[in-house]
């Protein structure tokens, strides 16, 4: 017990070296001397080394003399303890210096004779064995002496680097917990925590996360779950390394918080190499990557405005290029692909009302083959309103597709070879502008990406609806352009018609005169009466002619200032045919044609204006002699409860498919004003006077093989009606 307590208690301990830097820092209450303190300073001094020899010697001596009667034969014994004491407090100088004393002692106190150095050889033996033995056992004292020493060294260095390193570990955990970042450790493969500090136990929503294990869907790093990446760390023992990856956190609500981290997962291994968990570190750089995006796109927004505003230049000279229309949307769509998409359509409303695809743009030569069938797929109004161009017609205004997935194209399609179509040609990003002017729609310009996989914004739609703006407005100055030529053209055709035509009855007027004023001079005093009436009604007719002419002038007139008035009354249809007819019966029969009447023995009574109805009959009859080449034609009457139905058929020369739709318009006509004469007004006046009374009237004609009129007219016309805004083609 001896041996061990004073070594260590002598040794320094960490409060020894703690105390002193404490309180040289932070004054505190007086503390008492401490004992070790006094015993180590002694064991240091030379006077407390050799001294406590000495007085071991003394103790040894006076335990000896006391004892000397009892043990006679054994008198080293409590030398060998002065000794020993000697070797272990002072070391070899006071050990030997109390085996000399000793020796010297024993031989003069305690060997006979008493009193007296004379020794016997037993004498000398014995204290030759003492003085060896005592050397020993200094040198054993010595040795374990130092080596408790260093023990209690080694135990203070251990000490002292165990609290180092639990100092350490505390400031070190302080500052996981404190960093401004996701920091974790894993164990196992089931990735369970070792330590996870409070930013990561936030970003998780764990409260007490080491031990727990790291849950399945619990954060996806990109489109995959963490714990697949840490699998594969961990399956692998390579690390992973990620900057500005998208962390997909889900939220309580069932949705997904995005956020950007830095990401660093480290496999840890064990003293034989082998990955036995895994150390993660996570910065968020949400900020900083949204402030680059921004910046980013600013700078793509900047570059897209300077693009926008060369394409617009270059959209500007093509529209300005030509006056074909056509041609100028071609050649659209043609700069729109590949600046700004992938694809691109244009379709253009046709006059009876369906819309006719006029071009397909695309980017890719080997897209080809699918563009020659997206040009059959004509835009139908009817169709699917889910379909991009359709809705677009449909409302009246730009629709944006930013992405559409194979789901929504199917569901957008008119059916499903629609659908493979639109499959095929790759439909990511989708925009489709009307072609609007003056709430007319012309068409519909539609373009949308594909391979590029760009995806279009509302600036993109800003853009498109500014393109469709130039086009629609290029298209109506093109077709005001061409209406103005036609104008002029009609004007300069019916001038020389009008003229022309003015000038039929005058001629034969003139030429009658003249041979009248031959006959005055031939007759002095009496003309023959059937002379005069010759001439008389040869003249009236010419007369009525031209009056009939200067007539159909004025209505033009007033169909154009919207005078046109209408008078309703009563009106027997079936009379007023017949009168017309009996009344146009010489005129056909000049052109060698035979007037039948087929259903007007009965009253057919409506309420209509009389002299705008005969007007319509007059037209229809005198259009039918004109062209019915000398044949047969035949007017029926036909009349329901509220309606009446005329249909005036000849069996002439018919009107060629092309001229149909434009019969019924100002100045129009189906043949050359050479052969058939008239100012092209006859069927344009009917067939405003026929809509002003709210009926319609139509033509159906076969050439070669005659045409047949067909009026179709209310019986009761209550509501008065506004002749200015019928057309007036």
């Amino acid at each position: 017990m001896r041996t061990h307590s004073s070594p260590v208690a002598t040794a320094p301990s960490p409060d020894t070296t703690v105390r002193p830097l404490l309180s040289s820092t932070s004054p505190g209450p007086r503390v008492a001397p401490d004992p070790r303190r006094f015993w180590h300073s002694l064991q240091k001094s030379w006077a407390g080394r050799y001294g406590i020899a000495l007085l071991g010697l003394l103790v040894a001596f006076f335990l000896q003399s006391q004892l000397l009667p009892f043990m006679s034969s054994g008198p080293f014994l409590f030398f060998y303890g002065a000794v020993m004491v000697a070797g272990w407090w002072g070391g070899w100088g006071p050990a030997l210096l109390v085996t000399a004393l000793s020796v010297a002692v024993v031989d003069t106190h305690f060997l006979p004779p008493r009193l007296s150095i004379q020794m016997r050889s037993a004498d000398i033996l014995a204290l030759s064995v003492f003085g060896l033995l005592a050397v020993f056992i200094t040198k054993l004292n010595v040795t374990l002496t130092h080596a408790l020493a260093e023990r209690a060294a080694l135990l203070e260095r251990e000490h002292q680097a165990h609290a180092a390193a639990e100092d350490a570990r505390s400031r070190l955990h302080t500052i996981f917990m404190q960093a401004p970042a996701q920091i974790f450790f894993l164990r196992g493969p089931t990735h369970a925590f070792d330590f996870s500090n409070a930013q990561n136990s936030i970003l998780l929503k764990q409260q007490d996360a080491p031990g727990m294990t790291l849950r399945e869907g619990m954060l996806k790093v990109g489109d995959q779950d963490v714990r697949g990446v840490l699998d594969r760390v961990y399956a692998t023992g390579e690390s992973f390394l990620g900057c500005a990856v998208a962390l997909r956190i889900p939220q309580s609500d069932g949705t997904e918080k995005e956020a950007f981290y830095n990401l660093t997962y480290q496999p840890t291994r064990d003293d034989r190499g082998h990955v036995e968990g895994i150390a993660g570190f996570g910065f968020e750089v949400t900020d900083l990557v949204h402030a680059r995006q921004r910046a980013e796109a600013l700078a793509t927004e900047l570059r897209q405005a300077e693009f926008r505003t060369r394409v617009l230049a270059e959209v500007s000279t093509v529209l300005a290029s030509s006056l074909d229309h056509e041609t100028t949307l071609r050649n659209l769509a043609k700069l729109v692909v590949p600046a700004l998409a992938d694809w691109c359509f244009v379709d253009l409303a046709e006059p009876n009302g369906a819309f006719r695809r006029l071009e397909v743009a695309h980017a890719r030569p080997e897209d080809a083959p699918v563009a020659a069938e997206v040009i059959n797929f004509n835009l139908m109004p009817e169709g699917n309103p889910r379909h991009p161009p359709t809705a677009a017609l449909l409302r009246g205004e730009a629709i944006l597709f930013e992405e559409m997935t194979p789901a929504h194209i199917k569901r957008s399609a008119h059916n499903e070879n629609h659908a493979r179509v639109m499959l095929a040609t790759g439909l990511r990003s989708f925009i489709a502008v009307p072609l609007v002017v003056r709430g007319h729609t012309l068409g519909v310009f539609s373009f949308f990406t594909s391979f590029s996989n760009r995806r279009y914004t509302q600036a993109d739609l800003a853009f498109g609806l500014e393109l469709a703006y130039r086009a629609a407005l290029s298209m109506e100055n093109a077709r005001l352009y061409r209406e103005a030529q036609e104008a002029i053209r009609l004007r300069d055709e019916f001038l020389s018609i009008a003229s022309h035509e003015l000038k039929t009855p005058l001629t034969p007027l003139s030429l009658k005169l003249q041979a009248l004023a031959r006959e005055l001079e031939r007759h002095p005093d009496t003309i023959p009466y059937s002379v005069v009436k010759g001439y008389v009604d040869t003249g009236a007719r010419q007369v009525k002619k031209l009056a009939e002419l200067v007539g159909d002038l004025l209505d033009v007139s007033r169909i154009a200032a919207g005078r046109l008035a209408l008078e309703l009354e009563d009106v027997d249809l079936g009379e007023l045919l017949r009168e017309v007819a009996q009344r146009y019966e010489p005129h056909a029969a000049r052109a060698g044609s035979v007037l039948q009447i087929e259903g007007g023995e009965t009253a057919l009574v409506g309420r209509w204006d009389r002299l705008r109805l005969e007007q319509v009959v007059t037209n229809l009859i005198d259009n039918a002699v004109k062209y019915g080449a000398g044949k047969p034609i035949t007017l029926t009457l036909e009349q329901g409860p509220t309606r009446a139905r005329l249909r005036v058929r000849d069996q002439g020369i018919g009107i060629a498919p092309e001229h149909l739709p434009r019969l019924f318009g100002r100045f129009e006509r189906a043949v050359s004003e050479r052969h058939y004469g008239g100012l092209g007004l006859g069927l344009y006046i009917t067939r405003t006077l026929v809509e002003a009374m709210g009926g319609r009237v139509r033509v159906e004609s076969e050439q070669g093989r005659g045409s047949t009129f067909t009026v179709d007219l209310p019986r009761e016309h209550a509501l008065p009606v506004d002749v200015q805004a019928l057309p007036s083609q």
